[in-house]
């Protein structure tokens, strides 16, 4: 595969990475905006739906993305191989893969724990 079909691909990838990124904040958001403003008056079947809906969102994408990033990563080995660069992904990749996963895992606990004390909150 030529230099340019290999820049071209990631360039793809990449491009899907954001739109993924774009639907995390997007779910994100409405799930916070619903925790805020109607999540003291949910029953508890809704709070447990939309939570179970959230979280599978959550993983759906999370695997998605993962899988998106490592195909990025083979394509610049691939890349790096054709061009004699140096500059394959390696640790860097690996560095990416625990920030995105620890990022992500932040945001969404946080999350739900704002529901969590939305719904239960303490009387001072």
């Amino acid at each position: 595969m030529p230099e340019y079909e290999i820049l071209d691909l990631i360039n793809g990838v990449n491009s899907n990475i954001m739109a993924g990124q774009a639907i995390f904040l997007t779910t994100l958001s409405a799930y916070l905006v619903v925790a805020y403003s109607v999540g003291k008056s949910l029953t508890t079947y809704q709070v447990g739906f939309i939570n179970l809906t959230f979280l599978l969102m959550m993983y759906v994408g999370f695997f998605a993305q993962v899988a998106q990033l490592d195909i990025v990563y083979g394509l610049s080995e691939r890349l790096a191989l054709i061009t004699s660069s140096a500059d394959a992904p390696g640790a860097t990749g690996e560095a990416t893969r625990v920030v995105f996963t620890a990022l992500r895992l932040v945001l969404v606990s946080g999350s739900v724990l704002f529901m969590w004390q939305i719904r239960h909150p303490k009387t001072e």
